[in-house]
Parts: structure tokens; C-alpha cells; sequence
């Protein structure tokens, strides 16, 4: 059963035609312990976290989400999967600011964590660079940079810019990638099994238009960009080393090279000085949220929390 009642949508530009606002979900237990933002993933949207949002409002936790540019409800002039021509990478983490400085006038006694999945988790690493009152980081399904990997993808996608132009979208680029996590997986019965064990999650997840979609060169470009800027030596010693971090991903995640990409992510972490824990989720794949296994999962980010926040 859902208990997420309480969803307030607030504005935060209401002049430029972005569309840009978030949802904040209310807890209604009796104490409220702290606010969540959520940064989610590429090709998907929102709404595919109220599972958690509920499990997190039901343990009070208010949760502030929202779509990132060319994602959801944030389609602009049906330019899916763009953020825009010029520094997108720049404007998708000043959103997320922008969340986390209405939120602080809204809460400002209360916790703030910040959850970033996949594409969000590297988008909330770079907002972390920034001076920020958030305080514990929550990092799923990411990866620590491979460099001939990302080498090859640039190499791809500038072919594919100049067949395409930048506001192109490239099949092959979608199919080389994702293709290729899926290809992990000898059982697939679907494009996208390599999200989940979950059947019905990948099932309404390729039923859902807003999910799965091709994205722009322009996004590729400004995500291998984003990227390689957060794993600059530089940046990463502005990461806050006061708070606590949470790396965790699937055992079986495409995405982390089955969680070994996670385990250097998390040693990345540590390097740099920030006090970073590892929870790698036997058996899940890319979305350790969305998986069989999902309450385990939520069970640990709850005593994690508890642990480092609240002494618990």
C-alpha cells in the first residue's frame, strides 16, 4: 500500500518556459528526521520513485524530486533527452541547486541528503563540488570513470555529431551502449533486463514513452563532459570530507562492470579524504531501487542514515 498523500509541487521558474519546478513529498509520521533530494537517471523520469519516495516518507523523510531537463515533464518544444545547446552539463547541476536552496528556506533545521542514481549520481557529484549545506550523499548505480571506454565514446560520438549534427540522435550510439549492458545477460528476454530482475519493472519501464528513449549527441556530449570534470584531482578535493557518503550498486550492475566500477568509485572517495562506506546488493542489477531485492536495499539507506545522522 502507498501512503504518499501529502505532494506539494513548487515552482522555482515560472518565466523562461522550463518548466522547472519539484515535487516535495510530505512525511506525516510523527517526527520528520530530515529531507531527501532526489537526482535520478538518464532516459527515465520521476514518477518511477514513489516506491521509495513512500518507504522514505512512511520513516519520516519529506522528499524533494524533480525531472532534469529533457526528461519527464520537462520536455521543451519535443526535445527529449536535451538539456540545451550551450553548458548543459552546468545548467542541469545549478537545477539541482537551485532544489537544494529552496528546500534549505523551506527546512532549514532539518538534514539534507542528496540521492543521485546513474546519470543523477554523477550530477549530484558535481553539485557536491559546490559549497552545499547537504549533509550525507547517497550514490547509486554509478561508476568510476574507465578511460578507454570513454575514450571510444568520444570517438563514436563525433562521428555521430558530424553525420548528425549535435541535436541528433543516434541509434547506433544507443545500441552500442546500452546494447551492450544488456548483452551481460544471456537470459534477456527484453532490451532493458539489464535494469532489474524485476519483470514488471522492466516491463512498465519499455512501456513507458518516457523512458528508454534515444538521447541527444548534445546530452552524450555534456555527460561525458560532466563526467571527466567531476574526476578531475581538483574537484574531487572539493568534495565535502566532513559528510558521509553511501556507494552502493548491484553485484550484477552493467553499468559499475558488475560492481567493480562502484568498488573503485568508493576507494576514489576515500583517496580524496571523504569518509565513504560500500554496500555492494548481491544479485541486483543497474537499479538496485527497482529491484526483487529493493526493500533490502531501503532497509540498509534507512540505518545507514539513522547511524550517521542521527546516532541511531
Amino acid at each position: 500500500m502507498l501512503f504518499y498523500i501529502l505532494m506539494e509541487k513548487i515552482p522555482l521558474d515560472t518565466i523562461s518556459g522550463l518548466n522547472h519546478a519539484f515535487d516535495l513529498y510530505h512525511s506525516s509520521a510523527d517526527k520528520v528526521i530530515g529531507l531527501i533530494q532526489i537526482s535520478h537517471g538518464m532516459a527515465e523520469h520521476k514518477v518511477r520513485y514513489l516506491s521509495l519516495i513512500n518507504f522514505l516518507n512512511q520513516h519520516g523523510y519529506h522528499v524533494a524530486i524533480y525531472d532534469h531537463r529533457g526528461h519527464g515533464d520537462r520536455i521543451i518544444d519535443n526535445k527529449i533527452g536535451f538539456f540545451d545547446k550551450f553548458a548543459g552539463w552546468e545548467l542541469v547541476v545549478m537545477d539541482l541547486l537551485k532544489v537544494h536552496k529552496e528546500t534549505n528556506r523551506l527546512f532549514p533545521k532539518l538534514p539534507k541528503i542528496l540521492l543521485g542514481h546513474s546519470m543523477g549520481s554523477w550530477i549530484a557529484l558535481s553539485a557536491l563540488q559546490k559549497k552545499t549545506l547537504f549533509n550525507a550523499a547517497l550514490i547509486s548505480g554509478s561508476n568510476y570513470p574507465n578511460i578507454p571506454e570513454t575514450i571510444l565514446q568520444k570517438i563514436l560520438l563525433k562521428f555521430e555529431m558530424l553525420r548528425l549534427g549535435r541535436e541528433g540522435y543516434s541509434k547506433f550510439l544507443h545500441k552500442v551502449i546500452f546494447g551492450g549492458f544488456n548483452s551481460r545477460f544471456k537470459d534477456a528476454i527484453t532490451s532493458n533486463d539489464w535494469l532489474s530482475r524485476d519483470k514488471l519493472s522492466v516491463e512498465n519501464y519499455t512501456k513507458d514513452p518516457l523512458c528508454g528513449f534515444i538521447v541527444s549527441n548534445q546530452l552524450w556530449a555534456d555527460v561525458i563532459y560532466g563526467i571527466e570534470s567531476v574526476f578531475k584531482k581538483e574537484n574531487l578535493e572539493l568534495l565535502n570530507k566532513s559528510i558521509p557518503f553511501l556507494v552502493f550498486s548491484g553485484t550484477h550492475d552493467p553499468v559499475s562492470n558488475m560492481g567493480k566500477g562502484a568498488i573503485r568509485l568508493n576507494e576514489c572517495l576515500k583517496f580524496h579524504g571523504c569518509k565513504s562506506e560500500l554496500y555492494l546488493v548481491e544479485g541486483a542489477r543497474h537499479e538496485a531501487l527497482n529491484e526483487t531485492n529493493k526493500m533490502t536495499t531501503y532497509n540498509y539507506i534507512l540505518d545507514f542514515l539513522e547511524k550517521k545522522l542521527h546516532g541511531v
